[in-house]
């Protein structure tokens, strides 16, 4: 029998920080996916078949007005193509994509699916043009996916309706990432402290620089590396010139995604204080990265932010400290370097429950039955 087809619709597929929408859409078994997007990127990466790849030349038009409940300005091409490849359904990444899309979605008659992801639950949703946006787009979208109980209580207190939001976990190809165990150092080997992400607020990486500038006057024999690059590049290698940890920080860049997860693999502890920026953005979920670092074994350094504890086991595969605590932040690290013969205990925690909860191979299955509901 003929697979139904998903037309999945964002701004960019793939943007490199965005690891968590390839593996879903690369990963449909009973579906066939195609991508409908302003742009294509990192495809060297992320593999995807070109024939199911549609470019929208305008972005403009990828927009829709409000009119006395009449839609103008429909896209000729996007209808042309979810009618041609026969797409049983819209699946609309990121909350602002889905506002962009609603109108092509009603004038098709056919359900959306909406996952949101971060900045479109927190700092989006400070505006109130953006609120009044949502306010339709709930109103009209049938199905919205929020990766944990904080995203849901967000989306809730946003004014969706809490019959149609479903739990939708972050999901990664675990049986690609393979465990080893972390060891006790010998004497002359450095520990290797390692965070992964943009130099954006959210990340907390200016809390991560603090508490291990306080870790140094315990703790010697350990190098931080940093992979990622951002707005705050200028900020991030002032403060570490500044505090002269030029002999023990490493800024490393961005990297391609196999470069990134090399990295991983060498280091010893992952590190990853999340934050809400002044801004009000946050990461409205929790990191792909911290899933990562656990399928691979690696001890976690994080923050009770957003739903970072939903994707951890606190106290076993993670030490948690509340957002913008350095202190106790730089205790957690100073706990793992001293105490390194609970590395390998808490990597295994980690790759377990990662293993449970968050397999492509299991979710994708969960996504899947979600569309059967909706096209049903």
């Amino acid at each position: 029998m003929d697979k139904y087809t998903i037309a999945h619709i964002h701004n960019i597929f793939f943007a490199g920080s965005e690891t968590f929408i390839y593996n879903y859409v690369s990963n449909h078994k009973r579906f066939k996916p195609i991508c409908i997007a302003t742009q294509f990127a990192n495809l060297e990466q992320f593999p995807f078949p070109e024939a199911d790849m549609y470019h929208i030349d305008d972005p403009v038009k990828f927009q829709y007005r409000w009119l006395k409940n009449k839609f103008i300005g429909i896209d000729d091409k996007i209808e042309r193509i979810i009618r041609q490849r026969k797409a049983v359904l819209l699946h609309a990444h990121f909350g602002d994509t889905a506002i962009r899309a609603l109108a092509m979605k009603r004038h098709l008659g056919i359900p959306m699916v909406t996952t949101f992801y971060g900045y479109d639950v927190s700092q989006r949703a400070k505006d109130e043009k953006w609120r009044k946006l949502y306010g339709v787009l709930f109103r009209h979208g049938e199905m919205f996916l929020a990766e944990g109980p904080f995203m849901k209580n967000r989306l809730i207190e946003l004014g969706c309706p809490e019959n149609k939001i479903r739990l939708q976990r972050i999901a990664i190809p675990v049986d690609k990432m393979p465990f080893h165990a972390r060891t006790p150092k010998r004497p002359d080997e450095k520990t290797i402290l390692i965070f992964c992400g943009r130099f954006v607020e959210k990340k907390g990486l200016a809390y991560a620089l603090q508490a291990i500038k306080l870790l140094r006057q315990s703790f010697k024999n350990f190098e931080f590396r940093i992979v990622g690059d951002g707005t705050l590049k200028e900020n991030v290698t002032a403060y570490i010139k500044e505090n002269s940890m030029e002999n023990y920080t490493k800024l490393l860049g961005f990297m391609p995604y196999t470069s990134y997860m090399d990295e991983m693999h060498k280091a010893d502890i992952f590190i990853q204080p999340s934050v809400t920026a002044a801004a009000g953005d946050s990461e409205g979920g929790a990191p792909t990265t911290i899933l990562e670092a656990q399928a691979i074994g690696l001890p976690v350094i994080a923050t009770t932010h957003a739903d970072i504890p939903n994707i951890v086991v606190p106290g076993k595969s993670a030490l948690l400290s509340p957002e913008k605590d350095i202190m106790q932040l730089s205790d957690n690290i100073a706990q793992l370097l001293h105490s390194q013969n609970r590395w390998e205990q808490m990597g295994r925690h980690g790759h377990d429950f990662v293993c449970k909860y968050h397999d492509i191979n299991n979710e994708i299955l969960e996504l899947e039955n979600k569309y059967n509901d909706l096209i049903r």
